[in-house]
């Protein structure tokens, strides 16, 4: 259930809950072995699809490329069938791909531009989304900060985890190891990790554009309620005393709406909401 907290007369949700025993076998896979989340291959598959229209297109010149690069194919059709299934999660609360690269092309630097491509990432893993959860739900009221993503915690999520069924993750000790790894370059390029060597986190600064868009999601996934407890916000390891703050500048922007009803204030998306994010105009 919903935990009301009277600091400001509204209820404070709590979507944010273990996802053990959720997934079907058929749900998880080790997609982010095979790619991290890689800021240039994640635009240019976006690019490639935009271009021709339809995936199996898309897969074939991205293979061409690769071989003109001398790239090793097998790896390279790997990282694209990791990458494609996250920028399937396109549409609904996330960036069209027709939008995306000009998306991308608005944020002030890379970090920025990660956390963009780390909400397809999210959406579309189940398992990444389970020990993200499982922190969240560590994390409570502070977020990232005092967080232990080393090693033998990654790991022990994984080991803890169970399929609807009861199935545990079938994966080798290399295959959690890496995947380990991967999870920790994950928080390090959206700036949850601050250090090469470090394992502990803090509560990352979100640009402009990825606050507009994990805003966006939020909304789209729970309509007008999605400020008592905004999903995509929580997924950037933004903890509830930073949802006043990030609203106030929302009221900055051109893209949302808001207005004072029952006590609280709403806020709303514009209609075309990405068009004009990627500063275009329908």
């Amino acid at each position: 259930g919903r935990i009301f907290s009277m600091v400001d007369g509204r209820e404070r949700g709590d979507s944010i809950q273990s996802l053990n025993g959720e997934f079907s076998t058929e749900e998880t896979h080790i997609g982010l072995v095979a790619a991290s989340l890689d800021l240039d291959q994640t635009r240019e598959i976006a690019e490639l699809y935009n271009d021709s229209g339809d995936w199996n297109t898309t897969s074939e010149r991205w293979l061409d490329e690769r071989r003109a690069e001398r790239v090793t194919i097998e790896g390279s059709r790997r990282s694209f069938n990791a990458i494609k299934p996250r920028l399937q999660e396109a549409g609904g609360g996330l960036p069209p791909l027709r939008y995306l690269p000009d998306i991308l092309d608005q944020c002030r630097n890379q970090r920025d531009q990660h956390q963009v491509i780390y909400c397809y990432l999210v959406a579309e893993d189940a398992v990444f989304q389970y020990v993200l959860h499982e922190y969240l739900v560590q994390g409570d009221d502070r977020g990232a900060s005092n967080l232990d993503f080393s090693d033998s915690q990654i790991i022990g999520m994984l080991e803890e985890f169970q399929h609807i069924g009861g199935e545990p993750l079938d994966w080798a000790e290399s295959t959690k190891d890496r995947w380990a790894s991967n999870f920790r370059g994950v928080l390090r390029s959206i700036g949850v990790i601050d250090s090469r060597q470090g394992t502990t986190g803090e509560v990352p600064n979100i640009g402009d554009v990825p606050l507009e868009v994990a805003a966006y999601w939020s909304w789209h996934e729970d309509g007008d309620e999605w400020l008592t407890d905004p999903l995509g916000w929580r997924y950037l390891f933004q903890p509830e005393p930073f949802w006043e703050p990030q609203t106030q500048r929302l009221t900055k922007s051109t893209r949302w709406t808001s207005h004072q009803a029952h006590g609280r204030r709403w806020y709303e998306p514009i209609d075309n909401f990405y068009a004009a994010l990627a500063g275009q105009t329908e």
